[in-house]
């Protein structure tokens, strides 16, 4: 592959990972969105279901209400059966046959309602098990990606605190061979003041006359005239030389 190719390449594999972080971000945007219209329209299923639930209920009392109604007629039909009162009995019937009527269809409105409030109850449970369970994928997402972002900020603090400090050591390693190095000169210089020091001071004695090892030819003359008066002691090897002196002469 060319150089122009693997440029390519490596741009198109940044402008895919930036397309990929900006979709990620907007993923969490997108859920939240998301389970903000499933609570919404679990609360409209709600409020139908409730409707339901109350239609249901004011049918089954209505069906009740009418099955007592026309069982107080079956027995007034037979009263007046026997009582031989059949046009009494004749219009107790025909009632009792709307009745039944509207009892069978406020049934069938009943039985139908009970069963689409079954199932609704049935997706309104599951709507709102499946929502709890994206809230809390969505949330724990967002927690590690905070969790993520923090580590990420203390491993590049710590690597920056590091490489500060690295920088700081050798900064104070150079301060202390500086202090060290300062420390040599000043004590070198006091060490080499001390010897000029000392050199002087001996030359000016010598140059006094005061100690030294070095002696005139006057003194060395001074020396032996000292030796030559010094009295001999008898019969040392001083008395001895001044007798044979005498004899020669």
């Amino acid at each position: 592959m060319s150089v122009w190719g693997k440029l390519f390449s490596a741009v198109r594999g940044g402008v895919n990972e930036v397309a990929e972080s900006a979709a990620d971000t907007q993923a969490l945007r997108i859920l939240d969105q998301e389970i903000r219209d499933a609570d919404t329209a679990l609360r409209r299923a709600r409020s139908d279901l409730a409707g339901i639930m109350a239609t249901t209920k004011v049918l089954a009392r209505r069906i009740e209400e009418a099955k007592a109604k026309e069982a107080k007629d079956m027995d007034s039909a037979r009263a007046a059966m026997s009582a031989g009162r059949e046009d009494l009995a004749r219009g107790l019937a025909d009632r009792i046959s709307a009745a039944r009527a509207e009892i069978g269809r406020d049934q069938a409105e009943h039985d139908r309602l009970q069963a689409q409030q079954g199932q609704m109850i049935r997706a309104v449970q599951d709507t709102e098990t499946r929502i709890q369970t994206m809230r809390r994928e969505v949330d724990g997402v967002k927690a590690n990606e905070s969790l993520l972002k923090a580590q990420s900020a203390i491993a590049s603090s710590h690597a920056g605190v590091n490489s500060r400090l690295g920088s700081a050591m050798e900064s104070l390693e150079r301060v202390k061979k500086r202090q060290e190095m300062t420390a040599g000169r000043i004590q070198a210089g006091a060490e080499m003041q001390a010897l000029e020091s000392g050199s002087d001071l001996d030359r000016a004695l010598l140059e006094a006359g005061i100690g030294g090892n070095r002696a005139s030819s006057d003194d060395v003359f001074a020396e032996l005239t000292r030796i030559d008066r010094t009295p001999a002691l008898p019969g040392s090897a001083g008395q001895n030389l001044q007798i044979g002196h005498n004899r020669d002469r």
